[in-house]
């Protein structure tokens, strides 16, 4: 085993194929990035462990058990970089992990999830149009749907829509499924920016659940509240993974990572 890795801590997905072009780009990327480095993978939720492993036969680590072998397999030089969207409930969580594991390890630095500085904010701001939009002279918007919550609120959500407004980008809106900015929020400012054309995408790491139900579909989903109030929309069911730009942000960060 080499005695440098770099632990890659996700939240995990059950789909399949756009765990390979999301998750599993990000890491193939950081291998890239890193080649002096074993590539190591771990998930947070272990409901979602615990499904793969039923359905896929696929074994994932959690975080504890990742560090646990990395330390008995003679690691003593790690980089944890998370996929983690904000600095939100899951990486808060991940962090306090790492750091009861920080004494097995010589050194161990951790990067920092997508949106946890301005800085990080303002360049996936200025990225998001350039991802998602035609460039024509069409009136069109685009809007994004993170994930949010209620029970652990995160005020990236807000940040990230104060980015687009610095940067002069009046098109692009952000909305959540739990939390804040509702819907509703972001529709107020669609309804305002007088654009019948709507993009809508996931604004999450992996286009699962929330994606394809509660962005694109049948019945009370965005679209087709959208559809009903005389909107011209389309959906992109892309994760913000499958983009290189992001992964290249993600290695970035890696890069950038400090010292625990």
């Amino acid at each position: 085993m080499a005695e440098k890795a770099l632990l890659v801590v996700s939240f995990g997905t059950s789909y399949a194929q756009t765990r390979e072009h999301t998750i599993g780009a990000i890491e193939r990327k950081l291998a890239e990035r890193f080649p002096d480095r074993i590539v190591h993978r771990a998930w947070t939720s272990s409901f979602l462990i615990k499904k793969v492993a039923k359905t896929e036969g696929l074994s994932v680590d959690t975080p504890e058990e990742a560090l646990t072998k990395l330390a008995e397999e003679g690691v003593r030089d790690l980089i944890v970089q998370p996929t983690h969207l904000s600095d939100g409930y899951e990486n808060q969580r991940m962090m306090e992990i790492v750091r009861k594991y920080a004494d097995r390890f010589e050194r161990i630095a951790v990067g920092r999830p997508l949106l946890f500085t301005a800085e990080d904010r303002d360049a996936v701001a200025h990225l998001m149009p350039q991802l998602y939009m035609k460039d024509s002279d069409d009136c069109e918007t685009l809007l994004l749907m993170g994930h949010g919550s209620e029970k652990h609120p995160v005020p990236v959500y807000e940040e990230l829509q104060e980015s687009f407004a610095k940067a002069g980008i009046s098109n692009v809106f952000v909305g959540t499924v739990e939390g804040t900015p509702s819907f509703e929020d972001a529709k107020a400012l669609l309804d305002g920016s007088g654009c019948s054309k709507v993009v809508l995408a996931p604004l999450m790491i992996v286009a699962g659940d929330h994606a394809v139900n509660d962005l694109a579909g049948e019945e009370d989903s965005w679209k087709s509240r959208l559809d009903g109030d005389g909107y011209q929309t389309e959906v992109i069911l892309k994760g913000l993974g499958e983009y290189e730009q992001i992964q290249n942000l993600f290695a970035d960060h890696a890069a950038q990572a400090e010292l625990l």
